[in-house]
């Protein structure tokens, strides 16, 4: 088994599966680029709970990273030329594509004026008695 760390983009939105048991499961394809030798496309299945629901809230051209158990492989293409393929059991799901943030200006910058009040319950901490 080789352990990896793949990142690239997802090719489409990733799709909800059902097991012969009745446990979901998540399928996906990831564009991973390769440098100067262009992209390979890696099959993507998630079956820990955790990553099945990190995958499944991604969307078609998320950036995203995956760790999990690869499998490395050869595949004959139409024209007869040899292509490689990846398959990757993923456990770890991160996505990497930034969330845009609605920022509330106010006349002095942010909302209040304080650097950290964007941040939910950022006002419950008692800064100054810690």
């Amino acid at each position: 088994m080789i352990r990896a760390l793949i990142a690239g983009e997802l090719v489409a939105n990733p799709q909800e599966r059902t097991g012969k048991t009745g446990k979901p499961f998540a399928i996906a394809r990831v564009s991973v680029p390769m440098g100067d030798d262009g992209r390979v496309y890696c099959s993507v299945i998630a079956f820990n709970d955790d990553a099945v629901a990190r995958l499944l809230q991604l969307k078609a051209g998320a950036s995203v990273a995956l760790a999990g158990a690869l499998k490395a492989g050869v595949w004959q293409a139409k024209d007869g030329t040899a292509r490689s393929s990846l398959d990757l059991v993923a456990d770890e799901v991160a996505s990497t594509t930034p969330r845009p943030r609605k920022r509330k200006e106010g006349p002095t910058g942010p909302a209040g004026g304080h650097a950290f009040d964007d941040l939910p319950d950022a006002g419950d901490l008692d800064w100054l008695g810690a």
